[in-house]
């Protein structure tokens, strides 16, 4: 919207704008807007836009920004609803591609086997990797097993029917049941026998995700997180031991496919530009991945706390030189412990240069 006003020349007299303004507006002047219902649906919903206050203001920044320093000609695209898209594009103008970020040190939420396969490249891609479960099965078997008997330990200490756990927000529960554990919400439950000792992907796959999330895993953060030191201390041996076993592996494994480590650091076959919101606006173009070179330098494991963290030193060359750039794969449950499989975020670790190192700035 920043751009279209300063296009245009055009001006809101209101502080804040209202959601039906910015909806007519943005049916005005966004070509594809009829491709974007379910998004339109989301903003349609809102009362008013007073928590987002600060996002649409970077936003107008952005967008000002774009059309000061780019002269870019065409109709404008919003691209944000193709999230299977191969490019980060948020919109288009012309043929050109934009992305728009806000202040954020996350560059990418790539899948593990991701990384995998564009640093080892095996001969059967990797699918689905869970990073504990394949690099520390051992240490994530303890640790697992370890809360789960901690789970089923509540049986004991209350009665029949009684509520065990509650998670109000979401109107679900665990209960004690006649000899289970009874995980339920609003409309439905799951009977876990104290006799069954399910395993990891068994106990998922029978309580299903939304269940699993909003009763076991709420239920590990308010009893065992940050105060159960066995708890504790079986989860960073196993980040520990993962980390270590991977550094292994991909040293041992090292075939580089450098088209796919581009991918990662938002580098792709055609050339773009990318908008971010720090405490000022910046403004980059993104090379061609055909303008880039990339060797890795060094794999170093930390695990503050108990979380996986791992740090990918690359070298990259292109029209900004050569430079040494530091990459923190953060590896988590993002949606509670034991849910699914844990997510790698890739986070870039320069608060000086920010990403000038790997694009170009355009002041």
């Amino acid at each position: 919207m920043g751009y279209i006003l300063s296009k245009y020349k055009l001006t809101f007299t209101e502080e804040l704008i209202d959601v039906k303004t910015y909806l007519d507006f943005i049916r005005k002047y966004c070509k594809n807007v009829n491709e974007c219902n379910s998004e339109i649906r989301k903003i349609e919903e809102l009362d008013n836009f007073i928590i987002h206050k600060d996002i649409i203001q970077n936003g107008l920044k952005l967008g000002k920004l774009l059309c000061e320093k780019l002269n870019l000609d065409g109709d404008i695209y919003w691209l944000g609803v193709k999230v299977n898209s191969k490019y980060p594009f948020d919109i288009k103008i012309g043929e050109t591609g934009i992305s728009l970020k806000e202040d954020s040190h996350i560059l990418k939420n790539p899948s593990f086997a991701d990384y995998l396969n564009a640093l080892v490249q095996p001969a059967l891609p990797f699918k689905n990797v869970h990073v504990f479960r394949e690099f520390s099965p051992i240490e994530f078997k303890k640790w697992y097993d370890y809360t789960y008997l901690k789970l089923f330990e509540e049986f004991s200490k209350h009665n029949a029917n009684e509520i065990i756990f509650n998670y109000a927000k979401r109107g679900t529960f665990i209960r004690k049941g006649a000899s289970c554990l009874i995980f339920g919400g609003q409309s439905n439950s799951i009977e876990i026998g104290t006799n069954e000792n399910l395993n990891e992907i068994s106990f998922n796959s029978r309580l299903g995700g939304y269940i699993f999330e909003h009763t076991v895993s709420k239920w590990i953060k308010e009893k065992l997180e940050k105060k159960d030191e066995q708890y504790e201390k079986l989860k960073k041996e196993c980040s520990s031991k993962a980390g270590d076993n991977l550094k292994k592996f991909v040293n041992r494994n090292l075939n580089l496919n450098v088209g796919k480590i581009l991918e990662l650091f938002q580098i792709y076959d055609i050339p773009y530009y990318y908008g971010k919101s720090f405490r000022d606006m910046q403004l980059y173009e993104v090379p061609n991945s055909k303008e880039c070179k990339v060797s890795l330098v060094n794999i170093e494991i930390k695990v503050p706390q108990s979380q996986l963290n791992v740090y990918f030193t690359f070298t990259v060359s292109n029209s900004n030189g050569s430079n040494s750039i530091i990459f923190r794969v953060e590896c988590r449950y993002s949606h509670g412990q034991f849910k699914g499989i844990p997510e790698a975020k890739l986070y870039y670790t320069d608060n000086v240069n920010h990403l000038q190192n790997l694009y170009k700035i355009i002041k």
